[in-house]
């Protein structure tokens, strides 16, 4: 019964703890969201205006086509800081590695990555990222100008950016995101898009000037609009690996009422047991009185 009773105050323990941090991950995953949301009007704004200037003839930016001569690829990875939210963390190093080639390199965003990827083969573009809880937007301009850089000159010739995508609260799918070169199906909107575009602004035309160039305008674009779609996916993996530790811990506390609710019955059988016991030898005793 001690036994029981000792397991029984330790189970209890650990459910104070996992509820104190289901409510923690509840709490951030809000404001989380909150970021994520409020960032995607920026990109947005900054592809519209990559789409503008490409729509009046400048599609020779280096930005814009692929690197025959540059066979490897930079993953730009964004796990998580801490684990105890089930696969959240695995399962997107799964996709990465059933995708990564020889050759490629990494750019690990959070102290998981970071310590997954120092132990692999595969060369680290740097290590100055190891907190993706520390992740903002200078960092992620910083993130950005790395990749752009190496892009630009030739020692990559694709920009991949695996995170976890916020499906909804029981469901967070890990993803991969080419960024460079922006593909052709970004760059030209459907015809739904342009209607609600002319709708909203005028249409630029071939007389529009752009100061000094248009190439020197989208040297900066770019840049900018890479960034902005990393912080994206930063904000959008710390709300799925919120989601994904609220998810882990209540089904934690789950398990804990179940084995509480075992336990509390064992102890009870084992307290009958002693009094049923306690109760025959008295009579027994009294009987041979």
């Amino acid at each position: 019964m001690k036994a029981i009773k000792s397991r029984i105050k330790s189970v209890d323990g650990t459910r104070q703890i996992t509820k104190a941090m289901e409510l923690v991950a509840s709490s951030k995953l809000r404001r989380a969201k909150q970021q994520e949301e409020a960032v995607k009007p920026y990109y947005r704004m900054l592809l519209d205006a990559i789409r503008d200037i490409v729509r009046i003839g400048c599609e020779r930016h280096p930005l814009l086509n692929a690197k025959p001569d540059a066979s490897a690829t930079c993953y730009v990875v964004i796990a998580g800081d801490r684990g105890l939210a089930g696969g959240y963390n695995n399962n997107l190093f799964r996709l990465v590695r059933e995708q990564i080639k020889d050759g490629d390199v990494v750019i690990p965003v959070g102290k998981k990555s970071l310590d997954y990827y120092g132990k692999q083969q595969n060369v680290i573009l740097t290590r100055d990222f190891p907190l993706s809880a520390d992740v903002g937007i200078a960092e992620s301009h910083e993130i950005g100008g790395i990749v752009c850089d190496a892009f630009r000159s030739g020692r990559i010739g694709r920009v991949v950016v695996a995170y976890t995508e916020f499906a909804s609260m029981l469901s967070q799918v890990p993803k991969t995101l080419e960024l460079l070169p922006l593909e052709r199906e970004i760059l030209e909107a459907d015809a739904q898009i342009q209607a609600e575009e002319a709708a909203e602004k005028p249409k630029l035309t071939p007389d529009t000037i752009f100061e000094p160039t248009p190439e020197a305008v989208l040297g900066q674009i770019i840049p900018q609009y890479i960034s902005g779609m990393i912080y994206g996916a930063v904000c959008e993996a710390s709300a799925s690996e919120f989601a994904a530790r609220r998810t882990a811990m209540n089904a934690a506390n789950k398990n804990a009422d179940e084995m509480i609710a075992t336990l509390t019955l064992k102890y009870n059988r084992a307290r009958q047991a002693m009094i049923t016991q306690e109760i025959t030898e008295i009579i027994a005793g009294a009987e041979s009185i």
